[in-house]
């Protein structure tokens, strides 16, 4: 197959996603994609983190691709004493794996140089290319923070919903259009007039962002590790209305074909977790949920973070709206982390049935046997065993 590169270049467009997949299944390259089974903030960061270790182990060559969401994603990956919460890289970074961005996701080019300071300042230099994903300017920013329905609907503040909006109306820009002509459509579609101070930050980080970055022949990898943000019940046509987020956050981007032979790696922690408006999960007395390494915590935009009990009902119902037992040529895996909180307790919680149960556990057979309630799934990975 000729260079990916080449083939962009000789398109003179943005190359869809679905014309990547094609591609990637000519090659016979493995897919692996990572969702968050919920609400998000379930360990999205160390399953991506984990798949690249594994693909380098076995001499491969692992390629991160971020397919949707944008800058409001914060994936936390401890590894060799560095800890690092991903918001515009690929979680598999601190790997020395590259990050590439497809038309489907959206980035802040000030997000991107702020992010690529903090890890140079951490002795690790990425590797990225973003020329074909969707731009997210200051004013898409400074509505969202401002827009009473989205405020009351919920958002992290970082002008995702309103960048899509703009795009979905047909002012949609990447990197390869004139950055004061996005800024003047920017302006113009807000009804408001320029900021010098965000005009001189978007322009500055906009051509360091496409000197920073670099061809990513996506040939040259083995393995395509794709990285999704926040949770099932979170996707923008199927989640928890209005609580939900701009994009979708399932397997909506990928048609059937393109997911024959995928492995698809649901992630979740052995509780429940809620960052934002809306849904509440449910508390148990001395039912300790307190996590020291917390990388969540109270935000202006978001509120505090909520913890409770596991669902198994609201698993079930993630599963349902994503109609994912209708996929049967696709591997699922359930990706468990925060085991600790099990260890801790020693006991798992949860609800099931719309009753609260409760085991006590030596060991996590019993959990195991929890999960066995859907068929579609083939395979449970407990996180702190996943490397051994």
């Amino acid at each position: 197959m000729a260079n990916l590169k080449k083939y962009f270049l000789r398109c003179k467009r943005i190359v869809t996603f679905a014309e990547v997949m094609t591609l990637l299944m000519k090659t016979n390259k493995e897919t692996k994609i990572v969702l968050g089974a919920l609400f998000g903030d379930e360990g999205k960061g160390v399953c991506v983190h984990s798949l690249c270790k594994k693909a380098l182990d076995e001499g491969k060559h692992p390629l991160v691709v971020r397919f949707c969401g944008g800058p409001q994603a914060a994936h936390t990956v401890d590894f060799n004493g560095l800890r690092h919460i991903f918001s515009s890289f690929g979680s598999g970074t601190l790997l020395n794996v590259p990050t590439l961005y497809l038309n489907t996701a959206l980035i802040d080019p000030i997000c991107i140089v702020n992010e690529y300071n903090v890890l140079i300042n951490k002795g690790i230099t990425p590797k990225f290319n973003v020329s074909d994903a969707k731009i997210i300017t200051p004013y898409d920013v400074e509505f969202c923070r401002n827009d009473k329905k989205t405020l009351s609907d919920g958002t992290c503040g970082k002008g995702v919903y309103a960048a899509l909006k703009r795009s979905d109306s047909g002012k949609s820009f990447s990197l390869d259009d004139n950055p004061e002509e996005i800024l003047s459509s920017a302006v113009k579609y807000y009804n408001t007039t320029h900021c010098k101070e965000f005009d001189e930050m978007f322009l500055t980080a906009f051509y360091k962002v496409k000197n920073l970055q670099s061809e990513i022949n996506i040939n040259d990898y083995s393995t395509i590790i794709y990285e999704g943000t926040q949770g099932l019940l979170l996707d923008a046509d199927l989640g928890f209305q209005p609580f939900v987020t701009a994009t979708n956050t399932g397997l909506q981007y990928f048609a059937d074909h393109e997911l024959e032979n995928a492995e698809v790696y649901l992630v979740m922690r052995t509780y429940l977790t809620r960052h934002g408006n809306g849904f509440t999960p449910q508390q148990v007395e001395n039912y300790n949920l307190n996590d020291e390494s917390e990388s969540n915590v109270y935000n202006g935009f978001q509120g505090n973070f909520k913890t409770g009990v596991f669902d198994f009902d609201l698993l079930n119902e993630a599963f349902q709206r994503h109609k994912l037992g209708n996929y049967h040529e696709t591997k699922f895996t359930i990706f468990l982390t925060h085991l600790d909180t099990v260890k801790r307790n020693e006991r798992f919680i949860y609800v099931k049935d719309k009753k609260l149960h409760e085991i006590n556990c030596q060991n996590f057979s019993q959990i195991e046997k929890l999960f066995c309630d859907f068929p579609f799934v083939s395979e449970l990975k407990f996180y702190d065993y996943f490397l051994t």
